[in-house]
Formats: structure tokens, sequence, C-alpha cells
């Protein structure tokens, strides 16, 4: 399997999980923790893998970034969000590119992360548009959106969704994921206990 070039993942563990009761990353599916499915699967295509935290973690063995949420105005839970982990995995990365990933989605296509990176160039970010709406937590974002994201968090906006309408973006359409992912599990997240049960039937 061919790496990608210029690009670093980053697996999203820094939520609250209120849903889940516990910690996501760790919740185990067929034996193993959710984030260690994605690492598996991922660690082919990319030469470095880092988490990102909201505390650093002693049962992680990868590189881990904490977010900067006291340095971005984000210093209570309620002011957290992906954004704020996405800002410093990307002001941590040397490559040009981060590939980002929840770590509740662990039923990875590396087919579409490949087709997704075949669309970086003259981009901020690639990301797919499913079920009408961007799906930003399965996606690829340059260097280039550091410095609207370090504004936007500054000012005290973390949406995802008003970040994207304002950058260069490439998005596969529902029909072009498909091809690759037809029952669109890659962009599937596990937010429950339940969910996690349900899908071990």
């Amino acid at each position: 399997m061919k790496q990608i070039e210029n690009c670093t993942a980053v697996v999203l563990a820094g939520g609250e999980s209120k849903r889940m009761g516990s910690d996501k990353a760790m919740v185990e599916l067929a034996g193993k923790p959710m984030a260690a499915h994605i690492v598996e699967m991922i660690d082919p295509l990319f030469s470095d893998i880092l988490i990102s935290v909201r505390e650093y973690r002693t049962d992680v063995t990868l590189p881990q970034i904490k977010d900067d949420s006291a340095g971005s105005g984000c210093s209570t839970s309620k002011g957290r969000g992906p954004m704020v982990g996405i800002k410093s995995a990307l002001e941590a990365a040397e490559s040009d590119w981060i590939f980002v990933i929840a770590c509740d989605m662990p039923f990875v296509s590396t087919a579409l992360i490949q087709e997704l990176a075949s669309h970086r160039a003259d981009n901020d970010a690639v990301l797919t548009y499913v079920s009408d709406r961007p799906q930003p937590l399965f996606s690829f974002y340059a260097k280039s959106s550091l410095s609207l994201m370090q504004a936007r968090i500054a000012e005290g906006q973390r949406s995802m969704m008003r970040l994207i309408d304002k950058l260069d973006v490439c998005l596969l359409s529902e029909a072009q994921v498909k091809k690759i992912d037809p029952q669109l599990k890659s962009l599937m997240s596990l937010d429950s206990i339940e969910d996690v049960k349900k899908m071990e039937l």
C-alpha cells in the first residue's frame, strides 16, 4: 500500500464522550479499543500518526498532541470542539497536510482515504459530502487553513461548518464516496455503547 506523501494522520481523541459514558477511544469493539482499530488500518498509509488529546494519557504509545484549549479561549469543556484539536495538530505537524479522523470511526476504508488524498492540490481541505452536509472529521486539512482556524478560535468561533464555508475545499459527493465505500461505513461514528453492541451482533 503506497504511503500518502507530506501528510500526518491525526486521531481525534479529545472529546468528552458524554453519550458513550466512558472514553470512546478505549471502548472495545471486537476485542480491541476503537482507536486501535483505526491506527492499525491507517498505519500503512502514513509515516507519522498523532493522537489528539485533552490531557496527556499513559495508555497511548503514539505521539500525543494536547489541544491548546487554554491558549485559545477554550478553557472550559463547553468551549472545546474538534477545531481546537485540528488547529493544534496542524501547528505540531511537520508535514503540509494532516488527515483527521475521529476516534469513534473504526470502519476505515483506506481506499477512500487515498481517494481523498488525490484531490489535495490547490485546496485548503478535502472532505466528503454525505447526508447533505460536509463530514469534517474524516478529512484532509492543509497548513494553509491554519491561520483562519487560529483567527476564528481567537474570536470564539469554533463551528467547523462555518470554517469550511470560508476555505477552498474539495468535496467528494455521496455518489463518489459510495463507489468506494458503498455502505458509507468509513463515516459511521459509534457514539454510544448501544451503537457498539449493534455492530458486534
